[in-house]
C-alpha cells in the first residue's frame, strides 16, 4: 500500500519548526501534502513562533520535496474573508485535509497518515469518519515511530525543543487507524527504507 503523510493543521509544522525539524517530515520517505489552508493558518501571522521558519520551509521544497494542495475550502475561506475580514479559520484546516484525504484516497491501494498537533488529536470530530487504510497520528507519536525504524536519532530531544513554546501536551501520544490499517501500532515498519 502507498501512503502519503498529509499535515491536518498548522501545530505540527509550529512544532516541528520551532524544534528546528521540519525536515523529519521527510525522513519516512513518503510524500508529504500540505493543504493550502494549512499554509495559510501558518504563514496568516509571520510574527508567530516558528511561522517564518515553517513559510520559508515550504516555499524552499514545494513541489520537488512537499505539495501544497489545493483545496476548494480555502477558496471559499478566501471568498467569505474578502466580505468579511475577520472570518475565522477555526477548523478549515481539518476541512482542507479531509478534502485532500478524499482525493488521495480515490485511487485503489493507497493509504494516508494524517499528522495532527498532539494537544488536537483526541478532540477533534474528524476522526471518527475516517475512510479506510488511514492512521492517524500525533506530532510525538510519529517521530517516535521514526526513531523506532531508526530514521531519527533523539525523538525526545526534538520533542523537548518545542515544550518551551508548545507546552507539555505535545508529549502525549497518539496513534490510531482504520479498518485495514494492519498493525497500526507498528505503522513505522511499512515505512519505504531510504534509497
Amino acid at each position: 500500500m502507498n501512503f502519503s503523510i498529509i499535515i491536518t493543521d498548522s501545530g505540527p509544522l509550529i512544532t516541528l519548526a520551532i524544534a528546528e525539524s521540519l525536515d523529519a517530515l521527510f525522513l519516512p520517505n513518503l510524500p508529504v501534502i500540505v493543504p493550502d489552508m494549512v499554509r495559510h493558518e501558518v504563514i496568516r501571522d509571520l510574527s508567530k513562533p516558528g511561522a517564518g521558519l515553517v513559510a520559508e520551509w515550504i516555499r524552499h521544497n514545494d513541489p520537488h520535496r512537499l505539495t501544497v494542495c489545493p483545496t476548494e475550502v480555502f477558496e471559499e475561506f478566501m471568498l467569505l474573508r474578502s466580505m468579511n475580514p475577520a472570518t475565522k479559520t477555526k477548523n478549515r484546516g481539518e476541512q482542507a485535509a479531509a478534502e485532500v484525504l478524499a482525493r488521495e484516497l480515490e485511487g485503489t491501494d493507497f493509504g494516508a497518515v494524517l499528522l495532527f498537533e498532539d494537544s488536537a488529536v483526541r478532540k477533534t470530530n474528524f476522526l471518527t469518519r475516517l475512510p479506510d487504510c488511514v492512521v492517524v497520528t500525533s506530532t510525538s507519536e510519529f517521530l517516535v515511530g521514526l526513531e523506532s525504524r531508526g530514521l531519527l536519532e533523539n525523538a525526545q530531544s526534538i520533542l523537548d525543543q518545542a515544550v518551551n513554546v508548545r507546552g507539555n501536551e505535545i508529549l502525549v501520544r497518539y496513534l490510531a487507524g482504520t479498518e485495514h490499517t494492519e498493525s497500526v501500532q507498528d505503522w513505522a515498519a511499512r515505512l519505504r527504507p531510504r534509497p
